[in-house]
């Protein structure tokens, strides 16, 4: 059946016949016009769903009021405003090491060379050798596309940089490229080479390669303004996307599940928390956990029908995340 347009009046109809208590009619009216009902209901109603339910359409469990489900949209915002901060935090640390260290290796401008890029082909790869040069010039082709994109947009710096000196220097081009772009550039350099920026953030490559394409994701969803605290990370094969199991894991007992992986903080918003115990200074997470604390003990006073453990669950925080501070 196509979709059709509904009035917000219609809409609290329906949302009354399914089970939603509704007290403040004007005020409920006033917040669907400026937050759009498919953002607001469809995106956050999933945890007060009745799922005993077996009837036509969906029953709110019961007792849901809609302040709750606005609550939850709420707190997802204010969510993505402080994840957003903390993982601009790290991309630019990340950009600017890459860019220093590549650059001081190789010059300014050669990073549209292959030879400066690791083409050995490696057993777990499933590539050949002429794939996997294929697959660098893509990279290299990616970024002599950025540049022509920024230089089409008048972008100064970019423009300043090719006007004047005939191209641009790394450390000037890493600030236009995505995170997706910069974990793919990471993943393809030397070994030793991805051996000495790990270091940096004491961190083994592959442990670091995995997390820069894991924070893409969620950068990405924040940037966008999509829902963020349930969200899962996966590839393309909607396989779970996870970062390394490391020490945090361990220190906070995190449980093993079926697939031998702990059951928290591999592929959901407590891995973004973890990267950032693993990667901030001091100072700057523990900002980030009294930030996301006290959001969460303010949404814990706001919902009834459900408990801020179903919220952590959806979420993937162990019941004892706040203990990560002191790991």
């Amino acid at each position: 059946m196509d979709k059709i347009f509904t009035s917000t009046r219609s809409q609290m109809i329906k949302l009354r016949k399914r089970g939603m208590i509704i007290n403040n009619g004007s005020r409920v009216k006033r917040i669907l016009e400026m937050e759009n009902y498919y953002n607001l209901i469809n995106g956050y109603k999933e945890l007060f769903i009745d799922s005993t339910y077996t009837g036509p359409d969906e029953k709110y469990i019961h007792g849901t009021d809609f302040f709750e489900v606005y609550s939850l949209y709420l707190f997802d915002r204010e969510l993505r405003n402080i994840f957003i901060r903390y993982i601009l935090e790290i991309e630019n640390n990340f950009k600017s090491i890459l860019s220093h260290d590549f650059s001081k290796k190789y010059g300014y401008d050669n990073y549209l060379k292959i030879n400066n890029f690791d083409i050995s082909v490696k057993h777990w790869e499933r590539k050949t050798a002429a794939q996997k040069i294929g697959d660098i010039s893509g990279l290299i082709a990616s970024l002599q596309r950025d540049i022509s994109n920024q230089l089409a947009k008048n972008n100064p710096m970019i423009s300043h940089n090719m006007l004047t000196y005939g191209y641009v220097p790394l450390w000037v081009l890493v600030n236009t490229l995505s995170l997706g772009t910069l974990s793919i550039f990471y993943s393809y350099l030397k070994q030793a080479d991805q051996n000495d920026i790990g270091r940096k953030f004491s961190l083994r490559p592959d442990e670091l390669s995995k997390i820069i394409f894991v924070l893409s994701i969620y950068r990405n969803a924040c940037a966008h303004d999509e829902r963020l605290y349930n969200l899962k990370a996966l590839k393309r094969d909607m396989h779970p996307n996870m970062i390394k199991t490391n020490s945090i894991h361990t220190q906070m007992n995190i449980p093993i599940g079926r697939s031998n992986n702990p059951v928290y903080g591999k592929n959901d918003l407590f891995a973004i928390v973890i990267i950032f115990k693993l990667m901030l200074s001091k100072n700057s997470f523990n900002k980030f956990f009294y930030s996301v604390k006290g959001e969460v003990d303010k949404l814990a006073k706001q919902i009834n029908t459900i408990t801020i453990g179903d919220v952590y669950k959806a979420m993937g925080f162990p019941p004892n995340w706040i203990d990560i501070k002191n790991c």
